[in-house]
C-alpha cells in the first residue's frame, strides 16, 4: 500500500474541518514516510454498555490496522473512577470482561491494555507529578470539561485526567491517538506540553498526530449516552428493541444535518462511508425498494418528500440488527458477559447516575439473556 492510500485511509471519515480534527496533516504525512508499521491507541472508559455511538470509532481502528499500524484499546479503569462512573474493582471486570468480548465479536483486532496495569508505576506517578507542576488549572480544566461528569462543580481528579491521557500516549508507545471530537482539547494540550524542551520526564518525549471521528448525535436529537437508553442502540439490544428505537428516533422533515438529525448522522458517519450503495427499503406499493450511491442524492429526496423517514429508519434497524449479531450471539452463548455491566449499571442507578426509568429500560434489556 504507498503513503497516498494509507494517508486516505487513516484520514477517511475523520471529523471535519480536517485541518482542525487532523493533527497535523504535515506530521502525518511524516510519519508515513518514516514507518511503514506504526502504533496507535483509543481509550476508553469502561463505565456503560457500548452502543452504535461507538461505531465511527471501532471503523477507524479497522482502518488504521489496515495501513499498517498496531492498535492498542486503552480501557481506562483508573480514568473511569477518577470521573466518578464507578469503584475501581467493578469497572475493572467491566473492562476485562464485557468491554474486551464486545470488541472482539465485532470484529477488532486490536491489543487490549488496562489502564491499571501501568498507571501506578513510580515512573508513570513521577512523571504525572511533573506535568501537574507544568500545566496551568485553566489548561487542564479547558481539556477536561467537555467529558467531565460534574462539569458544573468538578473534582481534583478531574483536572489529573487529561494529564494522565497525554502520559498514556507516551507510555503505550503511541505515533497516533484517536478519539471522537470530544478528545480534540485534551490532544492539542497533549501536543503542546510534549512540544516543550526540557520538560523533565522520566520517560521518552515525543508529539504524537492526533485524529477524531465525528460524535454521533443521540437518537432523541441530544447527546448520545450509555445511561440513556433512548438515545442509542447498545450491542446487547435485541432486534425488536432495535427496531422501536429506530422507529422512535427524532428525523426531522426539514433537515439533515447530521448535528440536528440522528437518522442523517447514522447515515452520514456510520453507513455511507462503508458502504458502496444504500439501499432503502420500501413497500411495493410505495415504489418498491430504492438504491443511492450518493448520500447527497438520498438527502434531496428526503427533503423533497420522495423517500419516507420511516423508510430510512426500517432500513438503518436492519443494518444495525446485522452488524450487532455477533455481539449478540456470543452475549447469548454467554449471558454472564453482560453481569459486570449490568451490576455497574445498577450502582450508577442506586447513586443517582441513572433516572428510575432509565433503569427499568436497561434492566429490561439486560433480563431477556438472564
Amino acid at each position: 500500500m504507498s503513503i497516498e492510500e494509507r494517508f486516505q485511509l487513516i484520514t477517511k471519515n475523520l471529523a471535519e474541518p480536517l485541518e482542525k480534527f487532523l493533527l497535523t496533516k504535515e506530521d502525518l504525512q511524516n510519519l508515513l514516510e518514516s514507518k511503514e508499521r506504526g502504533t496507535m491507541y483509543v481509550g476508553f472508559e469502561p463505565s456503560g454498555p457500548i452502543h452504535i455511538g461507538y461505531f465511527p470509532v471501532i471503523n477507524k481502528l479497522k482502518d488504521l490496522k489496515k495501513a499498517g499500524f498496531k492498535t492498542i484499546i486503552l480501557l481506562a479503569d483508573l480514568h473511569a473512577v477518577l470521573n466518578r462512573k464507578g469503584p475501581e474493582e467493578l469497572i475493572a471486570e467491566v473492562a476485562e470482561v464485557y468491554w474486551k468480548e464486545t470488541f472482539t465479536a465485532l470484529g477488532v483486532d486490536a491489543e487490549y491494555i488496562l489502564g491499571s496495569s501501568y498507571q501506578l508505576d513510580k515512573d508513570y506517578v513521577y512523571d504525572l507529578f511533573v506535568l501537574a507542576e507544568k500545566v496551568r488549572v485553566k489548561e487542564a480544566w479547558k481539556a477536561m470539561s467537555i467529558i467531565a461528569r460534574e462539569a458544573e462543580d468538578p473534582v481534583v481528579s478531574q483536572y489529573i485526567y487529561p494529564l494522565m491521557q497525554a502520559l498514556d500516549i507516551l507510555y503505550l508507545g503511541c505515533d497516533i491517538a484517536l478519539g471522537g471530537t470530544d478528545q480534540l482539547k485534551v490532544h492539542v494540550l497533549a501536543r503542546e506540553i510534549f512540544s516543550s524542551q526540557n520538560l523533565g520526564l522520566k520517560h521518552e518525549v515525543w508529539v504524537p498526530v492526533a485524529i477524531h471521528t465525528p460524535i454521533i448525535t443521540g437518537l432523541t436529537g441530544e447527546k448520545m449516552s450509555s445511561s440513556k437508553p433512548k438515545t442509542h442502540i447498545a450491542t446487547f439490544d435485541k432486534p425488536s428493541t432495535i427496531k422501536r428505537k429506530m422507529r422512535n428516533a427524532y428525523c426531522p422533515p426539514d433537515n439533515v444535518d447530521p448535528e440536528v438529525n440522528p437518522v442523517f448522522s447514522l447515515l452520514r458517519f456510520i453507513v455511507a462511508p462503508y458502504t458502496e450503495k444504500i439501499v432503502i427499503k420500501r413497500p411495493e406499493k410505495f415504489g418498491g425498494d430504492k438504491s443511492y450511491t450518493s448520500l447527497k442524492e438520498l438527502e434531496e429526496d428526503y427533503l423533497n418528500g420522495q423517500i419516507h423517514a420511516l423508510d430510512i429508519k426500517n432500513t438503518l434497524a436492519e443494518y444495525f440488527i446485522r452488524v450487532l449479531e455477533p455481539a449478540r450471539r456470543r452475549y447469548e452463548k454467554d449471558p454472564d458477559i453482560l453481569k459486570p455491566v449490568y451490576n455497574l449499571q445498577k450502582w450508577q442507578h442506586e447513586r443517582g447516575y441513572i433516572g428510575r426509568e432509565e433503569w427499568e429500560a436497561l434492566k429490561k434489556e439486560y433480563e431477556k439473556y438472564f
